[in-house]
């Protein structure tokens, strides 16, 4: 629960610095009608959004385990294989574009909640404005530097933190809240009607600015690899929750009775003594807030990866006792980029916030959207309960979108704008990998191949030691050993075709993790099962081998691993895909990180070929 409170709950338990801040600044006024109607918006949206939809609803569909858009994607497409159904393609973009939606997320949320922080500053005093901007980028550099240690030690570091954050958040709220415990009435969703009724226009777009204090709710889901539902649901109930809510009510009692506190109400709402602790350790907590989406964005990387919607990418596990717990150097520095130009570029919280609402209640939607299947493919409810708990959450999601599409000429394009460059990217990678693996699939079969070139009339030489040829499909001739046997006209006395095969599934049984064929004159094949958290190592996995191959023993020094080396050519897709999208499928193909390291071997024991890919 420690650890939790340290990794997933930063970003919706600093909402509340802005959150009601935004509200006031939409509304244009500070109304007593007005102010508990935000408020009472603010709770209700909580309680249904997070509580209901995230903590009762979305969380249960976990892919054994593991949790985020790309894990429900991978779960709902598993429910259609299960019935021997093709998965329709829109689920599938749909997955794929809220996938992108969250990296737009993750780019936007440590920029604005740290920005918010340092802003408190200027409540210290006027002559710190000037290096309000220069101050949060230090802290963001030092964010992301600090991201090589690993999740457990940040989690382990910024734990302590945020649960005083919690504390130190409902102490001042219920400071507050005696003073004036009026603003109790709020509890009562009566305040909220009554606003969207009195001034339907001014509550939709007081939504707009509603859907800030459900920030981070889709980080709870993605963390669940990290530390587990339950944890994250205790942490939630007993700490988050009633912190935040609390929370709230102590800014809304500050702006209603105190003149000039709609501003800022956050530091208002403090004590004048304790405004300098305030800043501070609003600065640390909103450096965790930051944490929960980056390392989700870690997660969901791996994730997308092992189901083909990434190219690879250099992955580093920082854990050795937790599996799922990983650092990807290359997200870490494109969300470091993104973020230090939204920060130099809109200078402040009250710009950012804008472009804010639209990226959370994106992927939000298309969460509500894929868990129909969900509940549908996997579940087994019936159509009627389905359509009664799905169609209310679709339209709530669907109306926070609406409130937030006026903000994207302010700065939701930013958001926008990334999720579809990077949708764009993802789509084309993964048609492209369709493409090249039903090529693949139409190879000479394995079985036939070994057996024309042994039965030639000038067979290769067969050298001493192994060969390994990895690929993709089973039973098919990789691409690898076709070229070596052409050219170098040589056959290793054992010859060993790994076939590895992502599943849709998180980790697959050991006991039926591995499938070994005797192809005769000492080739074999060998057919590897591995899930979207797992990293496939194939010294081990052929350690794992010894006696299954007759008398063969797996040798390192006596062992080579030949590698197709590939390379996507302009108008290899024969018209299946636009010229650029090829284009653009060759340049991830090219940039992707090296067979090698993917399949955990040594550069020293590998052979690459250059192969031209065919789509």
């Amino acid at each position: 629960m420690l650890g939790a409170l340290g990794v997933v709950f930063g970003d919706i338990g600093t909402s509340p610095i802005y959150a009601l801040r935004q509200g006031v600044s939409e509304a244009g006024n500070v109304d007593v009608s007005i102010v508990m109607g935000m408020l009472s918006m603010i709770v209700w949206a909580v309680v249904i959004v997070v509580m209901g939809k995230y903590v009762c609803y979305v969380m249960r569909a976990d892919n054994e385990g593991e949790g985020g858009i790309v894990a429900l994607t991978a779960l709902a497409r598993s429910g259609y294989e299960q019935q021997g159904r093709r998965v329709p393609h829109l689920l599938l973009m749909a997955g794929l574009f809220g996938a992108a939606m969250f990296y737009g997320d993750s780019m936007i949320t440590p920029a604005v909640s740290v920005l918010s922080a340092v802003e408190g500053l200027s409540q210290v005093s006027a002559k710190f404005e000037p290096f309000i901007v220069p101050i949060a980028a230090v802290i963001l550099i030092a964010l992301f530097l600090f991201q090589s240690r690993g999740t457990a030690v940040v989690g382990k570091s910024f734990g302590p933190v945020m649960l005083v954050w919690f504390v130190y958040l409902a102490a001042v709220g219920i400071y507050r809240i005696v003073e004036h415990p009026d603003v109790l009435h709020a509890l009562s969703p009566m305040y909220a009607c009554s606003l969207v009724i009195a001034h339907p226009a001014l509550a939709f777009t007081i939504l707009g600015a509603v859907i800030l204090a459900l920030t981070g709710a889709e980080a709870l889901y993605a963390d669940i690899g990290h530390f587990g539902r339950r944890a994250i649901r205790l942490a939630w109930l007993i700490v988050v929750f009633p912190a935040i809510i609390i929370g709230y009510f102590g800014q809304a009692a500050t702006i209603l009775h105190q003149p000039g506190a709609a501003k800022q109400p956050f530091f208002f709402a403090a004590p004048s003594w304790a405004l300098i602790p305030t800043v501070l350790i609003a600065l640390l907590a909103t450096v965790i807030a930051s944490q929960a989406v980056i390392s989700g964005a870690f997660s969901m990387t791996s994730q997308a990866i092992e189901l083909g919607f990434l190219p690879r990418l250099r992955v580093i596990e920082t854990s050795k006792s937790q599996r799922g717990q990983v650092y990807v150097p290359a997200v870490n520095a494109v969300l470091f980029i993104a973020v230090m130009f939204l920060v130099l570029t809109f200078r402040s919280s009250d710009r950012l916030t804008s472009a804010y609402g639209i990226a959370v209640g994106l992927t939000m939607l298309i969460t509500t959207v894929q868990m129909v299947s969900v509940t549908r493919n996997i579940w087994r409810w019936p159509w009627a309960a389905v359509a009664a708990l799905s169609v209310p959450l679709i339209g709530i999601d669907a109306l926070l979108v609406a409130a937030n599409v006026h903000k994207i000429p302010q700065g939701g394009w930013f958001p926008v704008a990334i999720g579809v460059l990077l949708f764009i990217s993802m789509a084309t990678w993964h048609r492209g990998l369709e493409l090249a693996q039903a090529h693949a699939a139409r190879a000479q079969p394995l079985s036939d191949f070994l057996r024309d070139v042994c039965d030639s009339v000038e067979p290769p030489a067969r050298v001493p030691g192994t060969a390994v040829y990895p690929g993709s499909t089973p039973g098919t001739t990789p691409s690898a050993l076709t070229s070596n046997v052409r050219h170098n006209r040589v056959l290793h006395a054992t010859t060993i075709v790994f076939a590895n095969r992502s599943e849709s599934a998180p980790r697959v049984d050991e006991h039926t993790r591995i499938e070994v064929r005797d192809l005769g004159a000492g080739c074999f094949e060998v057919i590897s099962r591995h899930g979207f958290v797992e990293r496939p190592n194939l010294p081990r996995l052929l350690a794992s081998l010894d006696g299954q191959l007759g008398d063969w023993r797996f040798d390192p020094k006596h062992t080579t691993f030949f590698l197709p080396r590939d390379e996507a050519m302009p108008g290899c897709s024969h018209g299946q895909m636009p010229r650029w999208r090829e284009r653009l499928f060759g340049e991830m193909s090219f940039h992707s990180a090296s067979s090698a390291e993917y399949f955990g071997l040594r550069s020293e024991d590998v052979v690459e070929l250059g192969v031209q890919v065919v789509l």
